[in-house]
């Protein structure tokens, strides 16, 4: 049985580390991006993950921003937002784009992975 990939792209390196170890001891393939254009070098590849984690509040190309450059582009990528600012307009935006799922920062260990589980049992 293929092992589903879970993308992380959040700025924060601590966020980003520990993500990348949680999900990695739930049996997943976790990769991690330190920007929005990091990990749309690695789509132009072809390599695609199952979900993608995605922080709304970076430098550069945020996550609102993000999402909606994959709409364009008709990607039915799932993606769960996470947040350690809940900025209602940036979230709207991402919703409306296509995000899954929505997670404040800090959130449970527990509570990204049922989020994770549901998102890809949809796929």
């Amino acid at each position: 049985m293929k092992q589903p990939v879970i993308d992380i792209v959040d700025d924060d390196e601590a966020v980003r580390s520990a993500t990348f170890l949680l999900l990695s001891s739930y049996g997943w393939r976790a990769r991690a991006f330190a920007s929005a254009e990091q990990f749309l070098e690695t789509l132009k590849l072809g390599s695609a993950p199952d979900c993608l984690l995605l922080d709304l509040n970076m430098p550069g190309m945020n996550g609102a921003e993000l999402l909606e450059k994959l709409a364009v582009k008709q990607s039915a990528l799932p993606v769960i937002v996470i947040t350690g600012m809940r900025d209602a307009q940036l979230i709207a935006r991402a919703r409306k784009a296509g995000a899954r799922d929505v997670l404040d920062k800090p959130f449970h260990e527990k509570e990204l992975k049922a989020s994770v589980d549901r998102v890809l049992a949809a796929a």
